[in-house]
């Protein structure tokens, strides 16, 4: 749908749509939201959920009614996107207020709610305490993924300690239970058990002399004004896997979550090779035919600290 076609008002436009009470005007924001500040006399539809034209529905059961919709203001698609929604389901006079509640705020019009006068930033802001803060092992997880020309393999691996020191510049470092590496794509096949013993052999991780890898930040750079979908830092440090250490950087989200807690969750590639495990990499053998492994290694985590 062509966006020009959504009619837009502005702030004298809305009053007098106000004023007329002749249409609905909703506020397309999370709830919890509405109800700490809205415009006076609007409804709430949150467009995020998927219920959205089913609430609106019980909101303007006639699509013929008009139709104000506002979200948080410049840089932000909610307003329109509502509107597209809106347009696609049958509704007739449907217009959006881009301005939005920041624009009906710095216009000095009075808001309604529970929290009218604070003012909230458009991402959460990571505060951390100046403290250390401990990784919850049962809470924590890491998912890896290697491949071949066939197909792929994937599973678990432990965390069993680390900390997020933010007392002064941010550092931190996480154990890995390596000994406690494990497949579940095979899980209930008979070669699972044949995998397993493979990775744990001195052709991958050697976890009978190796039982544990170690990542020691040497640097954490937080990004400023980090939006809530995007990494907010760059973590920088030496991962020791199998007797080798090398250094190795990737972006990560560092987030406050429930109870006071802390998550920080990331994704990378890594090659394999550089710490020593080489098998079924054609940098270093010839004719692998279906022992081919891909030298690089996916892994995503989310590591939850208190």
């Amino acid at each position: 749908m062509d966006r020009q076609d959504v009619k837009q008002m502005d702030l004298d436009d809305l009053l007098d749509f106000l004023e007329k009470g002749e249409g609905v005007l909703v506020d397309t924001l999370p709830p919890e939201h509405f109800e700490a500040r809205h415009i006076p006399g609007a409804v709430n539809a949150c467009v995020y959920e998927v219920v959205f034209l089913e609430n609106m529905a019980g909101l303007a059961p006639d699509r013929a009614v008009s139709v104000v919709l506002y979200g948080a203001g410049p840089g932000s698609g909610d307003a329109m996107c509502a509107a597209d929604k809106l347009l696609r389901a049958g509704y007739g006079d449907v217009a959006v207020f881009p301005a939005g509640l920041e624009g009906w705020r710095t216009a000095g019009r009075k808001l309604e709610g529970e929290a009218c006068d604070v003012v909230e930033p458009p991402h959460p802001e990571l505060r951390l305490e100046p403290r250390t803060y401990n990784v919850v092992a049962e809470e924590s997880v890491i998912r890896w993924t290697g491949r071949n020309d066939n197909g792929q393999h994937h599973g678990l691996l432990p965390v069993s300690g680390g900390k997020l020191d933010a007392s002064g510049d941010l550092a931190a470092s996480f154990i890995l239970d390596m000994a406690g590496l494990r497949n579940l794509d095979l899980e209930g096949d008979e070669l699972h058990p044949v995998l397993e013993d493979h990775l744990h052999s001195d052709d991958f991780f050697f976890t009978k002399l190796f039982p544990k890898a170690v990542f020691e930040t040497t640097q954490i750079r937080l990004v400023e004004d980090g939006q809530a979908t995007r990494p907010n830092a760059m973590m920088q440090g030496r991962l020791s896997l199998r007797g080798v250490g090398n250094e190795i950087a990737f972006p990560v989200h560092i987030r406050n979550v429930a109870d006071g807690r802390v998550a920080v969750v990331g994704n990378l590639d890594f090659d394999r090779t550089q710490w020593g495990i080489i098998y079924g990499s054609s940098r270093f053998f010839h004719h692998l035919g279906y022992h081919t492994v891909y030298d690089f290694i996916s892994v995503d985590f989310r590591l939850v600290l208190m």
